[in-house]
């Protein structure tokens, strides 16, 4: 079957289509970047780059192509960029994957769509309280674009599948307040955690092996799933970020009431995978011990990329 993935040129698309090209897909990739890095780029059937606005090239992608997966989202926090480059994206992939008889689309959402765990662990029927999301208007764009899946499933026939994770990694991680983080112990200052917080951490292994699931299986049209592999607390992270930079920061542990610092280092995202498991078969594709070694690589990555970009030029 052939593949397209939007937003294919990232970490994610990246694994993804290497991912899918072992297991037999043809991969198409579409995406802003000018190229595939040379690693994941090899045997793709075809790369376009450009902006999914642009009707007639998202037309030309998808000829021939069974399955969409849409990763792309720009992660503005501009309303006119998410409803008029985003939305509008979104919206001619389902558009053309109608009119071109597409077979399964896929959307990856994010769990801020929840807005604030209010139960635990947060699965798939927690509210999403939009407003009281840390960033409200990036958690409406793409609760929309949820809706938009649904509504086009349930009114043009086309079959959709919608993922709901934290965070996910591979060789290495991002993301700000883990790279800040870092900083604040190379810098030798206290790590400063919340006793308890922390959330579900996807591998790429694993998020893949979710989505191919649910494109073999009809049962998972309709379906919005939580994904992930293992819960982290920002504790335990502090702790491998001073034992892997060397640091002499010391950890610092500050009561939920007291916290003044991020909300994000503030909050308990335990995803419940529990229906994706139940309905799909999912599971994680390693044992506790071996995830907890590939994050830490990953976070060894990250403090190395960090490190770089400190070095003066």
């Amino acid at each position: 079957m052939e593949v397209l993935i939007a937003g294919g040129a990232g970490d994610v698309g990246g694994y993804l289509s290497r991912y899918l090209l072992d297991r037999g897909f043809g991969v198409k990739v579409y995406d802003l970047k000018d190229k595939m890095p040379e690693a994941w780029g090899k045997n793709l059937s075809g790369y376009f780059r450009g902006d999914l606005v642009d009707r007639k090239k998202v037309e030309e992608a998808l000829k021939d192509v069974d399955i969409v997966i849409n990763l792309a989202w720009s992660f503005a926090e501009d309303p006119y960029i998410i409803f008029e480059r985003d939305i509008k994206g979104h919206l001619n992939l389902l558009e053309t994957a109608c009119k071109l008889g597409v077979k399964r689309f896929v959307y990856t959402s994010t769990a801020t769509v929840y807005g604030r765990a209010v139960t635990h662990p947060v699965s798939e029927d927690h509210p999403c309280l939009l407003e009281e999301a840390r960033k409200p208007l990036y958690a409406l764009g793409k609760f929309t674009a949820e809706k938009l899946c649904l509504m086009y499933q349930r009114e043009r026939g086309l079959p959709v599948t919608i993922f709901r994770f934290w965070w996910a990694f591979g060789d290495t991680i991002g993301g700000r307040h883990l790279r800040n983080l870092i900083h604040t112990a190379l810098e030798n200052k206290p790590l400063e955690m919340v006793p308890g917080a922390g959330g579900t951490f996807v591998t790429m292994l694993d998020l893949a092996e979710a989505i191919r699931l649910a494109v073999e299986n009809p049962a998972a049209a309709g379906q919005v799933y939580n994904v992930g592999s293992l819960f982290l607390t920002w504790e335990e992270i502090g702790a491998m970020i001073i034992d892997l930079t060397g640091s002499n920061s010391t950890l610092n542990l500050i009561p939920s009431a007291r916290w003044r610092g991020p909300t994000f280092l503030n909050e308990v995202w335990d995803l419940s995978w529990d229906k994706l498991a139940r309905e799909l078969g999912y599971r994680p594709q390693v044992k506790i011990p071996e995830m907890r070694a590939m994050f830490t690589k990953a976070l060894k990555n990250c403090i190395a990329q960090v490190k770089t970009e400190e070095k003066p030029s």
